[in-house]
């Protein structure tokens, strides 16, 4: 049986992603909510369904210019107090305030009632939106200079630049469909936010996505010194190095992703609701990590240096 040419169809596989990002970006920005923890404000869970009102107790806070969102799973109900003025030199009004309504209209009793009430201060949402940021752009640049560091040694046969910048983009691929997953289940599940869970399951999957990348980039290294001699002489297609060295490497890849994809969803299932949400980000990373090691990292790098050779012969 033929096998079909990963490399010459790399406009179908990149087509499919592309699909998968653009609906990934679109269901994050639509769905997306962020937890205090990068936004600063009071977090309050309150035993029960209760009805308050946001656009009542957002008036009664008018001073404060506060906003706020009230969430239910069923079980409980969650108070998100977000306030604009005046949060950074007495945040405790704000509660005060708050709390004056839940007891008075509401009949909510702080000891009978309510099970926690967290403060996060502005130095503190800051430094979390600051170090999360950093974290992924970091965790990015840093597996693009240890695959630059790596493949140093293939320089004569094949640039080590272009596998680093094609692990940086297929590693942004990655996180995006990632971040899709989380934007579903913030479609679906009011008290999902984005938080810290997040961004360590983000960092999870660049992680294990460049895990695969590597093993395929490694294999390919080898081949294309071992069959160097044939590419220049022309009795061996570099296309042909391409596909040999994925379908080599295939069979352990994806065995490895399905059996890891077993294990967290295991944890999916059985999990806490923090669990939950963390491996269910892990699960659509490691089919987004598999899909673009094997059918977007090499074709992509094979077609960028085609392109430079034309360009090169040009000249």
């Amino acid at each position: 049986m033929k096998r079909i040419s990963i490399v010459k169809n790399f406009k179908i596989w990149i087509t499919i992603s592309i699909v998968f990002i653009v609906l990934g970006m679109w269901s994050f920005a639509e769905h997306h909510r962020l937890s205090i923890e990068f936004t600063g404000g009071i977090d309050t869970t309150i035993t029960g369904q209760h009805n308050i009102d946001e656009e009542k107790l957002e008036w009664i806070l008018a001073n404060f210019e506060a906003d706020v969102t009230v969430v239910s799973d069923g079980i409980d109900t969650e108070l998100l107090i977000v306030p604009k003025k005046l949060w950074d030199s007495k945040p405790v009004e704000v509660w005060d305030v708050a709390y004056n309504y839940l007891l008075q209209e509401k009949h909510i009793v702080w000891d009978e009632n309510i099970k926690s009430t967290s403060f996060i201060w502005p130095s503190i949402w800051e430094y979390m939106k600051g170090a999360a940021v950093t974290a992924i752009i970091w965790g990015v640049a840093l597996m693009g200079i240890y695959i630059l560091i790596v493949f140093v040694g293939v320089r004569e046969y094949f640039s080590p630049w272009i596998f680093s910048l094609v692990t940086v983009v297929t590693l942004m691929h990655d996180v995006i469909i990632a971040a899709w997953g989380y934007g579903v289940l913030m479609m679906f599940d009011s008290m999902t936010m984005i938080d810290s869970v997040f961004v360590m399951a983000i960092l999870t999957v660049l992680g294990y996505s460049i895990n695969d990348t590597i093993v395929i980039f490694d294999r390919l290294r080898e081949n294309i010194i071992k069959y160097h001699e044939k590419i220049k002489k022309g009795t061996k297609k570099l296309s042909e190095v391409f596909d040999e060295s994925l379908y080599q490497t295939m069979r352990r890849s994806i065995g490895t992703s399905v059996s890891t994809f077993v294990v967290v969803a295991s944890m999916w299932f059985i999990g806490t609701e923090v669990l939950k949400e963390f491996s269910f980000v892990i699960m659509i990373g490691i089919v987004a990590g598999t899909y673009s090691s094997i059918f977007i990292a090499a074709p992509m790098a094979y077609r960028i240096n085609k392109g430079l050779q034309k360009k090169e012969k040009k000249q």
